[in-house]
């Protein structure tokens, strides 16, 4: 008969607390409107081995080892473990063990001795107490959803910055190896002038030429000298730029060097067209920005759980005795068994606002997740554009380096005709040279675009093969 009244008193306080409670929500993530694109299937998740360079790939490795922001999100990740850890646990029963011992002292005055003098007894106490809430709501179901997809979402942070740090290695190793192109270029220029600079001036005191022509050689010549200490310095600039980044000492960083091939040959094969709309909601950002919306509405369901009654059942059982010497035997045992129920009547709208906020928060979390896959698919379409334009300026540049060289011979065999003058020949090599080093830069800037692809897509790919 109690436990029927129990049951009836439970439903009775459900059902008055579920007319205050608002209704339940089905959570979805929002469906989205997509451009049509070409699915590609399969990932490459070490994408910067598709470049095929042994000293790039132990860059990176060492990167991904070594690199402090990657771990900070690693610590990140272990912080949400420990939190989803919190909220398993707070689905189970919890036990614990007491051990108490008391001396109390009455006076003749206290209400226990009023005519009987005073009273001075030992307390000695062990029991082992077990307490656990009954989740009848879906509360701590909910909260430990919601931790479990901050858990992933943690994880999907630290693959984004796993990509964005590998695309960064490999932009910062073509970047060093184009300046090494261009400190070749120049410091082959130079010794070509210096060279040149020697015979003609034996050709000037024979008198086969006049002044004019020795100091436009002189000035050239110092020009392309006052191009290498600036090459130099922006070399080291960028290799201990890319030292930080790959996490070393600061002795390292200030006395070690960046292993790198000789010349520019970083390219990998190129990028597929369309717009591969599956292979973009991969992207790792795309994932964790969902895993936080999902998180959200769970968040929202624990919320409206708080509404309805909660029911705690209680149970000890252990030993009780005024002396320590009998404190195991028989008669001193002492247990309790209970079972608690609270339900909010009225708390001046605290659960209203606390469940109007987490709504609000869910809102904002969904604006976040259609603004990341909004974003995801704006930064692949730059991202193609600008490596189309880079491949185009860098065949460009090549047809017109070949035409400057050539054009550049022609002029140096018209002078020894006698037909061009010696500035003639100095402006042509310096075109001829300029082009040179802005191949290299362009074919930098052809590397760092394909990174940058591979960024934006969260990755690399796979080709289709043909069956």
């Amino acid at each position: 008969m109690k436990r029927l009244n129990l049951t009836c008193a439970v439903a009775l306080v459900a059902v008055l607390a579920g007319c205050a409670a608002p209704p339940a929500e089905q959570h979805e993530t929002p469906q989205l409107e997509l451009p049509a694109g070409t699915a590609l299937p399969g990932v490459q998740a070490d994408w910067w081995k598709s470049f095929g360079d042994a000293r790039l790939d132990a860059l990176v490795a060492e990167a991904l080892d070594n690199n402090r922001d990657l771990a900070r999100a690693m610590a990140r990740i272990d912080e949400s473990r420990a939190v989803l850890r919190v909220a398993r646990a707070n689905q189970l029963p919890r036990v614990d063990a007491n051990a108490s011992a008391a001396r109390q002292h009455f006076g003749p005055n206290a209400p226990l001795t009023i005519g009987g003098g005073a009273l001075t007894y030992d307390d000695f106490r062990a029991n082992l107490s077990v307490a656990y809430e009954v989740d009848l709501w879906g509360r701590a179901a909910s909260l430990t959803a919601s931790a479990r997809d901050e858990l992933l979402a943690t994880e999907y942070a630290r693959e984004t910055l796993r990509t964005a740090l590998a695309a960064q290695v490999v932009q910062s190793y073509a970047t060093l190896q184009s300046l090494d192109s261009q400190v070749v270029l120049y410091g082959q220029a130079v010794q070509a002038q210096r060279d040149s600079l020697k015979l003609q001036r034996l050709r000037f005191r024979a008198g086969d030429i006049s002044e004019l022509d020795i100091q436009q050689l002189d000035a050239e010549l110092i020009d392309n000298e006052a191009q290498l200490p600036k090459l130099d310095r922006a070399r080291g600039d960028a290799e201990r730029a890319l030292s930080l980044v790959l996490g070393r000492s600061p002795k390292a960083l200030v006395e070690g060097g960046v292993a790198r091939a000789e010349t520019l040959t970083l390219r990998a094969n190129g990028v597929p067209e369309g717009l591969p709309s599956d292979l973009l909601l991969r992207r790792p950002d795309v994932q964790a920005a969902e895993a936080r919306l999902r998180a959200a509405g769970a968040r929202i369901d624990a919320a409206r759980a708080a509404y309805f009654p909660g029911i705690t059942l209680t149970a000890a059982y252990g030993v009780n005795s005024t002396q320590l010497s009998n404190l195991f035997d028989g008669p001193s045992i002492a247990w309790n068994i209970g079972a608690a129920l609270t339900q909010p009547i009225w708390d001046g709208g605290r659960l209203d606002a606390q469940y109007d906020a987490t709504k609000a928060r869910q809102k904002q979390v969904e604006l976040d997740y259609r603004d990341s896959v909004t974003v995801a698919f704006k930064e692949v379409r730059d991202a193609l554009s600008a490596y189309g334009e880079a491949s185009n300026t860098l065949q460009a540049g090549q047809r017109r380096a070949q035409a400057l060289q050539r054009a550049a011979d022609l002029t140096r065999i018209r002078y020894d005709g006698g037909q061009s003058s010696r500035l003639d020949v100095i402006n042509a090599d310096r075109l001829a040279l300029t082009a040179q080093a802005q191949n290299a830069d362009a074919a930098r800037a052809l590397t760092t675009a394909q990174a940058d692809v591979f960024r934006a897509l969260g990755g690399g790919w796979k080709p289709p093969t043909n069956n």
